[in-house]
């Protein structure tokens, strides 16, 4: 057996587990129900948007101290999109947060 397809057999218990262990973290933070108010609908954008940056940078942060090597320039691509599009939602949750519990 080698070594990649070991890594493949252990990922695919790991990641299983790690879906599990955020879908009964999500659902005892309460992210899973409907929103109660306004804020509380920001709030869970400001933390998805959190989620993302750290999941996302560390494959931009490999990609650019690699070089991009080829099979990494479209998971790239799609990974900056993915943090730029969470970056800007939750951005302007918590703009929308600030003016909703600072009015003028």
């Amino acid at each position: 057996m080698n070594r990649a397809i070991l890594i493949l057999a252990l990922a695919l218990p790991a990641a299983s587990a790690a879906v599990y262990a955020f879908y009964r973290l999500a659902r005892g933070l309460g992210f899973l129900e409907p929103a109660v108010d306004r804020q509380h609908e920001y709030r869970r954008s400001i933390v998805v948007a959190l989620y993302a940056l750290v999941f996302f940078l560390p494959v931009l942060f490999y990609g650019f101290g690699s070089g991009w090597p080829r099979p990494w320039v479209l998971f790239g691509i799609a990974s900056g999109l993915a943090l730029a599009v969470t970056g800007v939602v939750g951005i302007w949750s918590a703009i929308a947060l600030w003016q909703l519990r600072h009015p003028k």
